[in-house]
């Protein structure tokens, strides 16, 4: 019979990111780039506080009228019962551990939706990850970390993969025994404070032993000593901050010993868990252990610097397990205690939006509830141009010898504020983004332009591109070299080789390819490669006995299309005798599709054929997309036969329903759990992981070797069915004699 096994709450310790890892703030106008518009600000984070710049230096600021409640509210979101944990991620979705039904879960809930996901799950067993899971952290790109205890491990969860992957293990040597902190940089770099060696250590991605980060003097308070670590974080700089009995203590990169940030003296008060803001305030979460508050939870609030923290709320609930902190990038607290789910919610109003008096470059430099600081694009204001921007080139020259040095000026016309100028040389960038340009190897045919990037009054930044002037280049009989490529235009990730040609050169020139202007490193006769990029330009450069020694070939523009891709392990699954429509999850610009083999479809040249197979059938897709480039994958198609399960059977020996099974069932499933029960409860029958239609694995209507009575069983099914899902199934069936 199945049991439900409880998940082990233990205290944890979580970096909380919020906006750590940086956020977007952008500026814009609400109407255009003159005197007159305003300047607004958008981002998603609520913004406490907001510096105006204009040319550099600051010239105003607002900050949020805001407030928090003193008194919580408790919240129910569907499908998410707070565990162990609570931690907020950048998009302010929360995260908790909960188990029930011998299987231990991560859960992922929106807020905004009260969407719930399962992000990873592992067996709730005794010695398994998921029954000693103690913590959880959350990266700035949506990775989880889950620590345990026994086994004392830490696994990485990544987006769309609910099997951790181990990232820190025990044991002491590695300074990892029984951890009690965890936290994650922007680097993903792990921290793992542990109790029983006192110590923090670091794993850096792919390592396989931790290195000391803080603490290593022992237990006990004192200089340099942990006297208990109750939760470690990190912030941008690196320092890292382990919350102790009675502190929260501050480690700088490569100290020796840590000094207080802030302590506290508060009677029969113990902390659990702590969020560490932008502005190293720590907000500070706990229980009363004695006195007449223990069925209080407090938050208190603690400045750097400051000899006692200041007293945010207290809730009268009397907390089963550790109560446990985070803010979200809205600066809205969320806690966990009781097994319930609370929040502070934070309101403010801020204005946003600032008009120039005078023109400029402005910005501004936003700091959000969580006190983490982000700037803003810059926007230059102006006032109405003398006409529309333009721009026209001329040169020294534009027909001469190999290796004379050219100088092109570019005309501009209106050219607004802060013009800048890019050359192009035969699809090539070049110059410094001066009005000049000068060089003296050119090749014959070579095409020079310029593109002239400014600020023109309301209308905002504008590009204008110049006349081009095509160079022609007399190698006065002396060497020159040419490349050629059997194809330019290819699929991303397909090979292209280029070889070089060269006429009157010396018994050994020396090569040396250029990708986008720029130097490959490669010096030999021919170039390639796999990763090229769409409007990549290859060209070579030759050193040589010519008149100047250098001479310059033909530029190559590649045009590399993106292939399509058919997701994986794609499956469908088709009631034996029933036909649906195939709807395989493909990427690109698809102008070609072939089914092979053509068996039970509908027309295999067309995206969603009909499909009726007689029996399971595995399906070659292969999709073509303009340019050539194809892709190919597997398409299951599973056929199955209804699940059925008998109301009674006659266990009398005469060869007719004389057992009690599982008929049919899709293919490729099985039942994990099978018993019956009779009406006391007790168990007369049980099979496990065998296969539904299985007369081997059936009630024969005996118990202990003996006929069972006549009358009505009740039955419990799990079936787990090839695409993953798992169903329960309870009923009744009845034994006639």
């Amino acid at each position: 019979m199945l049991r439900t096994l409880p998940i082990l709450l233990l205290s944890i310790l979580t970096t909380r990111l919020c906006a750590q890892c940086g956020y977007t703030a952008s500026l814009r106008t609400n109407k255009d780039y003159c005197l007159g518009s305003s300047l607004v600000i958008n981002t998603k984070h609520t913004l406490e506080r907001i510096v105006w710049y204009k040319d550099g230096q600051p010239i105003d600021s607002a900050l949020a009228n805001q407030s928090l409640p003193s008194v919580p509210l408790q919240k129910n979101f569907a499908g998410f019962h707070p565990g162990t944990d609570i931690v907020s991620d950048e998009s302010g979705a929360l995260y908790s551990i909960i188990g029930s039904q011998n299987v231990g879960q991560i859960l992922k809930c929106d807020p905004r939706t009260g969407t719930t996901t399962v992000i990873g799950e592992g067996p709730l067993q005794n010695s398994d990850p998921f029954f000693n899971a103690s913590r959880l952290a959350v990266d700035h790109t949506g990775n989880v970390y889950m620590a345990s205890t026994k086994p004392a491990q830490v696994a990485k969860f990544t987006p769309g993969n609910r099997s951790g992957s181990v990232v820190a293990t025990g044991p002491a040597s590695n300074f990892y025994s029984y951890g009690r902190g965890l936290a994650v940089d922007c680097a993903g770099d792990v921290f793992v404070g542990d109790e029983n060696t006192s110590t923090v250590s670091r794993w850096s991605p792919g390592a396989t032993t931790g290195t000391l980060a803080a603490g290593g003097g022992g237990n006990g308070p004192g200089q340099g000593l942990v006297d208990y670590i109750g939760q470690v974080a990190v912030d941008t700089p690196g320092n890292i901050y382990i919350l102790e009995s009675h502190q929260v203590s501050q480690w700088i990169p490569g100290a020796t010993n840590g000094r207080v940030l802030t302590s506290w003296n508060i009677d029969g008060f113990g902390a659990t868990d702590m969020y560490l803001d932008g502005t190293d305030t720590a907000w500070i979460i706990g229980w009363y252990t004695q006195g007449p508050n223990a069925d209080y939870v407090p938050i208190w609030k603690a400045a750097p610097g400051g000899s006692q923290p200041v007293l945010v709320s207290t809730v009268k609930y009397p907390a089963s397990g550790p109560p446990q902190l985070t803010m979200d990038p809205q600066g809205n607290l969320w806690a966990v205690f009781a097994s319930g789910l609370f929040e502070w919610p934070r309101t403010s109003s801020i204005d946003s939006a600032y008009t120039p008096t005078a023109t400029g470059v402005y910005y501004a430099i936003v700091t959000d509830m969580c006190g983490y600081a982000a700037r803003t694009n810059p926007i230059t204001i102006t006032v109405p141009s003398a006409g529309t921007p333009g721009i026209s080139i001329t040169a020294t020259a534009t027909s001469t010898p190999v290796c004379t040095l050219i100088t092109f000026t570019a005309d501009p016309v209106n050219p607004g504020i802060a013009p800048s100028y890019q050359w192009i040389v035969s699809g090539v960038p070049v110059g410094d983004g001066s009005p000049q340009y000068s060089y003296n190897l050119f090749a014959d045919s070579d095409q020079v332009y310029c593109i002239m990037n400014t600020l023109a009054g309301c209308s905002g930044p504008v590009a204008d591109t110049s006349n081009i002037i095509l160079l022609h280049i007399d190698p006065q009989g002396a060497a020159s070299v040419k490349i050629t490529s059997p194809k330019d235009s290819v699929c991303k990730g397909d090979p292209v080789t280029f070889t070089a040609t060269i006429t009157n050169g010396s018994n050994a020139p020396t090569f040396e390819w250029l990708l986008n202007g720029g130097p490959t490193g490669d010096t030999g006769s021919t170039y390639g490669g796999n990763n090229f990029n769409n409007g990549d330009v290859v060209t070579c450069i030759i050193t040589s006995d010519d008149a100047c020694g250098l001479a310059k070939s033909n530029s190559i523009a590649l045009t590399i299309s993106t292939p399509p891709s058919i997701e994986s392990g794609q499956v469908f699954t088709i009631l034996h005798g029933h036909s649906d429509t195939l709807e395989p999850v493909i990427t690109g610009d698809i102008d070609s599709w072939l089914w092979t083999p053509a068996t039970g479809l509908s027309d295999p040249t067309i995206a969603n054929p009909v499909a009726s197979p007689d029996s399971n059938t595995l399906y070659t897709l292969t999709v073509g997309a303009p340019g050539g480039c194809t892709a190919t994958g597997s398409i299951l198609v599973n056929v199955y036969i209804p699940l059925s399960i008998p109301g009674a059977f006659t266990p009398n020996g005469d060869g007719h329903n004389d057992l009690f099974y599982i008929l049919g069932g899709p293919v490729n499933s099985r039942i994990e759990e099978f018993g019956v029960f009779n009406r006391f409860g007790a168990e007369v029958f049980h099979a496990h992981n065998v296969a539904p239609g299985d007369r081997n694995n059936a009630w024969n209507g005996y118990l202990n070797g003996r006929p069972a009575p006549a009358g009505t069983y009740v039955y419990f099914v799990k079936m787990k069915f090839a695409n993953g899902h798992t169903q329960l199934y309870k009923g009744t069936v009845i034994l006639i004699r």
